[in-house]
């Protein structure tokens, strides 16, 4: 029993470490022209991860690089303006067999983190779609999460697996404690 627990205890352990997921492969498509490019990846849950490049010349934006896929191919970014804030708010991505994670009741305010970075690697949360400047080899992850409720901090970020609520977690721990009490008393009457 011992054993098992350590075993169960060892790979929470490893799948917490080793769960993040580089994003790799082809993008589904390409939208703009210029010698910049950058990767823009649309984050539905661990391994439902989408790859788009965006390509220009000049100043670009991570709103410029949306609007661009948006109109270029099958991804649909639903957005509203705000003349007030003079910035775009990312409701939605919609897209072929992206499905988002479905968190269960309790987990918090669910919705798009916004991530970049320079080398695809470290990531750093975005503030503003239209305030990130994009440089050539940027890569922008919109991750499917939910939010901690104090911090009001996405819980998840890019490649990383949803985190369990924390009544998965407490049933995990009380299955464990009945599964060694059962094996006290078993040795007990023995």
């Amino acid at each position: 029993m011992k054993r098992i627990v350590q075993v169960m205890l060892g790979l929470m352990i490893v799948s917490n470490v080793f769960g993040v997921v580089v994003y790799n492969g082809e993008p589904e498509y390409s939208a703009g022209t210029g010698a910049n490019e950058a990767i823009i990846v649309i984050d539905f849950d661990a391994g439902n991860y989408f790859l788009f490049k965006y390509k220009w010349d000049g100043l670009a934006t991570g709103w410029d690089a949306l609007a661009a896929i948006d109109s270029a191919g099958s991804l649909d970014v639903s957005a509203k303006w705000y003349a007030e804030f003079n910035s775009h708010f990312v409701n939605d991505f919609v897209y072929s067999s992206g499905q988002k994670f479905n968190y269960p009741a309790g987990a918090g305010f669910t919705g798009w983190g916004y991530w970049g970075s320079s080398n695809g690697e470290d990531w750093m949360q975005n503030t503003g779609v239209d305030w990130r400047q994009l440089a050539n080899g940027s890569w922008d992850s919109w991750v499917w999460s939910n939010y901690d409720s104090i911090s009001w901090q996405p819980v998840r970020g890019p490649g990383e697996a949803p985190v369990p609520e924390p009544a998965t977690i407490s049933l995990f721990v009380i299955g464990i404690t009945l599964l060694l009490r059962k094996r006290n008393v078993q040795s007990s009457t023995a």
